[in-house]
């Protein structure tokens, strides 16, 4: 601890000067049970248990949006159901209580990246974390991609 006229002041962390007085106190991360999103879940509840903020994790269904619209122009895959979302559950809320974070799942049907931004909004996330692209060429996906264009807040994309 140092001495300062107005008394004892925490030692200066290396990072202090990266973000001076911000907390991130809640975080959304997108899951989707690949490897990429478990790397995400991780980092985002390492961010969460340093800083004593919370983890609002969010499954979100992909429906085409020609299956919003109720038109079918190609053939639709079959969607997973509601059983993918509970195992994504029971693994996000096992991982989250390892870590010694507190946090909810969330499963939600849409527009990845504009459901992840809805859910920040709804929480006043001051983070949304997400794993990058499975594709090997692409370092963004599209909805982190989209994350970033919409700029709302900070996205932190784990490779």
């Amino acid at each position: 601890m140092q001495v300062s006229p107005v008394g004892l002041l925490p030692e200066p962390s290396c990072h202090d000067h990266l973000l001076p007085n911000v907390k991130l106190l809640n975080i959304v991360v997108g899951v989707d049970g690949s490897q990429t999103s478990w790397r995400a879940v991780s980092m985002a509840a390492g961010i969460a248990r340093r800083e004593g903020g919370v983890i609002h994790a969010c499954f979100v269904l992909h429906v085409p949006a020609t299956a919003e619209m109720g038109v079918f122009a190609v053939p639709v895959p079959t969607l997973p159901g509601d059983d993918d979302a509970d195992v994504l559950r029971s693994e996000v809320m096992r991982e989250l209580a390892q870590a010694g974070v507190e946090g909810g799942f969330a499963c939600r049907r849409g527009d990845i990246a504009r459901e992840l931004e809805a859910l920040a909004e709804a929480c006043q996330a001051d983070m949304v974390v997400v794993g990058r692209s499975r594709h090997p060429n692409l370092h963004l996906g599209a909805a982190p991609r989209r994350l970033l264009a919409m700029g709302k807040r900070p996205v932190l994309v784990v490779p």
